[in-house]
């Protein structure tokens, strides 16, 4: 198998190549100056520096992808499922962060799991709710209704009714701390008390900005003093909120954990 490297320097010089043969054709017939010669090499650099930032970019997508195989793996190892799971890309939780769900209900053994937001995560933590088999059950939060029915269909499908829940939650105006924020329904969560393990991966971004900042502020009193709280993704607007959560909650301690999309573990440190 060709090393990365090699893939790279076979695919700039075909690019390379490609290019001369461009400018070539650009500069010779009509334009046989140095001017020409000059304003076409610079346009032909140009356009080759934005074929190799494409590149990287792209053979760097790949390795995390292909570094994605060994938590697959071993995911489908410790928590077989009856059905194949969805795709694991895109908006999806990967499978590092599915294996680290995987993990914490083992560890942890909850009895109620509350996610914001629904789909393959859900899934994952109903399987390893089942496998523990202690009455645990997980309930997730969807603002959208198309999303909410595709992942009970999906929770049926897999014959998890009995572990998984999805509640229609859309986004409404919140008070936290005296200020307006945006997060789910509060009344979804009006029977959900003394939470064991917090999923947050939701509100999407793609819904409106620091969505997310509610969570934890709006959970903690409903979560036992040992329950855990997992963020996944951390972007700009998460590392925000964490470091306001910080302020905010300073009972609570954040371990940064490295996975594809970067996650952040927060419980309270036992004595």
């Amino acid at each position: 198998m060709l090393s990365r490297h090699a893939i790279r320097v076979m695919v700039r010089a075909g690019a390379a190549t490609v290019a001369a043969g461009v400018a070539a054709r650009l500069v010779l017939p009509g334009y046989a100056t140095e001017l020409a010669i000059a304003a076409g090499t610079a346009i032909v650099a140009f356009e080759l520096a934005r074929v190799r930032e494409a590149i990287d970019r792209r053979l760097d997508e790949l390795d995390a992808d292909l570094a994605q195989t060994q938590p697959l793996v071993e995911l489908g190892r410790v928590l077989p499922t009856r059905r194949p799971l969805p795709p694991m890309r895109g908006y999806a939780i990967a499978p590092d962060f599915a294996l680290v769900l995987a993990e914490l209900v083992a560890q942890g053994r909850p009895k109620l799991v509350v996610e914001t937001g629904s789909g393959v995560s859900t899934l994952v933590l109903a399987y390893a709710l089942e496998r523990l088999g202690d009455g645990g059950r997980v309930v997730a939060l969807d603002h959208d209704p198309r999303y909410a029915a595709a992942t009970r269909e999906l929770i049926r499908a897999h014959g998890l009714e009995a572990y998984a829940t999805v509640i229609d939650a859309p986004l409404e105006p919140v008070e936290v701390a005296g200020e307006p924020h945006t997060w789910y329904a509060t009344r979804a969560l009006a029977e959900l008390a003394d939470i064991d393990l917090v999923v947050d991966d939701g509100p999407p971004r793609a819904a409106g900005r620091m969505l997310r900042y509610a969570s934890l502020p709006l959970l903690a009193p409903r979560m036992r003093p040992t329950a855990r709280f997992v963020i996944d993704v951390i972007g700009d607007e998460e590392r925000a909120t964490l470091a306001r959560w910080r302020d905010e909650l300073p009972d609570y301690a954040h371990e940064h954990v490295a996975s594809k999309k970067g996650h952040v573990v927060i419980a309270r440190p036992t004595a």
